[in-house]
């Protein structure tokens, strides 16, 4: 025990079992434990905290206050692996991403290009139109490449933790109907500019997969 931990708040029997739990996924992924305080929280400012999904700070996992109980803590175990990974990937976006963040920043420039050589008036609404595009495919291409990499996240969890007991745990808070879940479901064109999969997209991801 380090000299910190004698100033971390008590924990309940089930947050330290996955307080456990987290430590051992920091071993199986062979990075640093240091999962000693479990917190949850609806949210922090304007972060939400989504149901499928838990994060970590450097001592401190962070999990969505609306879920607490409702998994075994060992449950919660490709959830956090997935959160794990995402981590260590987070820095290495899809090339489909970059190319389209690319072609985003060349339609925006052109469009501020022209802007500011035509001036006001009707020749105006051309660039303008290429600005407004060139920021909507910025938008997309960073929220897709975001949501792709916690798709890849999920697809390197399930092969440390096994697909089926991924998919099991996912269907099984698909079946609580919480208020965020079921939003997410129902974004429709939003969808697109968006970097959260919705559980859905997280299932359908898995079931495509083979761990052969």
């Amino acid at each position: 025990m380090r000299i910190s931990d004698l100033f971390l708040p008590p924990m309940d029997s089930y947050d330290t079992q996955l307080a456990r739990e987290g430590e051992d996924i920091c071993r199986v992924l062979d990075l640093p434990k240091h999962v000693r305080q479990i917190t949850w929280m609806d949210r922090i400012f304007w972060h939400t905290f989504d149901s499928d999904r838990c994060s970590f700070g450097r001592i401190v996992g962070y999990f969505p206050a609306q879920m607490k109980g409702r998994l075994e803590p060992k449950e919660w175990r490709p959830i956090m692996a997935s959160s794990r990974i995402l981590r260590q990937i987070h820095g290495n976006p899809p090339v489909r991403s970059i190319f389209g963040s690319t072609f985003g920043m060349i339609i925006l420039l052109l469009g501020i290009a022209g802007a500011s050589v035509e001036g006001f008036g009707w020749r105006l609404a051309l660039p303008l139109v290429m600005i407004t595009a060139g920021a909507l495919v910025l938008v997309n291409s960073y929220t897709q490449g975001q949501k792709n990499l916690k798709l890849q996240a999920d697809l390197l969890a399930a092969r440390v933790e096994g697909r089926q007991a991924f998919l099991t745990v996912l269907r099984k808070i698909q079946t609580f109907g919480l208020t965020d879940i079921v939003k997410t479901e129902r974004r429709g064109f939003r969808r697109h500019f968006s970097s959260r999969p919705s559980l859905s997209e997280r299932i359908h991801n898995l079931e495509l997969f083979n761990e052969d």
